[in-house]
């Protein structure tokens, strides 16, 4: 349930003084702000090695700020509870590798992050066939394509509805082809069902399908653009 803060302005993630240092002096993320507004696509551009990762880590609640704060739907991150179930309930998650179970069906792995609801598998299958591979449900990963494999693996992401889906270099180990697939799923899960969605990338064909793209370096954020071809949302800062 979202604070009294919340309202239909707020944005979907507010990144304000965000700081995160490693062992080694290592600062992954120096200072960062950033707003992304509800059903935005934000990319975040930079070399391998610039903190872009940690960044959507840190959103992500997978790992904790050293400094500044995280607020998601109004909701600072910092004060919640039960992050294991806020992020399973509010964030979806797809990285470069699927991390499917190879012993399990795709529809059994779509359903691993809702086990226990009676209507699990039916959300599962729904999930599947939002990613056109409806077909496919009783087939193990090793029996199906690469493309399909990443599509599961997004299935698996959204089988329990989050409205913020991170992406970190999902398209990463498939050939230009199957990444456009990939992006027009992205797309249609942010026009379709309002998901707001972050996708860490270095490649530019990814970047410029978003509504905004961040420029990342060395931990800070040099410049944040909006995308002439697909600037859809008005007054983001």
């Amino acid at each position: 349930m979202l604070d009294s803060e919340t309202s239909a302005s707020s944005p979907a993630i507010l990144v304000e003084g965000l700081y995160k240092t490693y062992p080694g002096k290592i600062e992954a993320v120096r200072g960062v702000d950033l707003s992304v507004a509800d059903g935005e696509m934000l990319a975040i551009m930079g070399k391998s090695g610039s903190g872009k990762s940690t960044l959507l880590n840190l959103i992500g609640t997978l790992d904790r700020p050293d400094k500044g704060r995280i607020k998601i739907h109004g909701q600072d991150t910092s004060s919640i509870s039960n992050l294991a179930r806020f992020r399973r309930e509010e964030i979806g998650f797809v990285f470069q590798l699927h991390y499917l179970l190879p012993h399990l069906s795709l529809l059994e792995n779509v359903a691993l992050p809702i086990q226990g609801k009676p209507d699990a598998q039916m959300l599962a299958t729904e999930a599947l066939e939002q990613v056109g591979l409806g077909h496919r449900i009783r087939h193990v990963p090793t029996k199906v394509s690469g493309g399909e494999r990443q599509r599961a693996a997004i299935a698996r992401a959204i089988v329990n509805r989050p409205r913020v889906l991170l992406a970190d270099e999902p398209t990463g180990n498939v050939d230009s082809e199957i990444e456009s697939t990939l992006l027009d799923l992205f797309q249609a899960l942010q026009s379709e069902l309002g998901m707001t969605l972050i996708v860490v990338t270095h490649e530019p064909t990814v970047a410029e399908r978003a509504n905004r793209i961040v420029h990342y370096k060395d931990g800070k954020i040099e410049e944040i653009a909006p995308n002439p071809e697909n600037a859809v949302l008005k007054d983001v800062k």
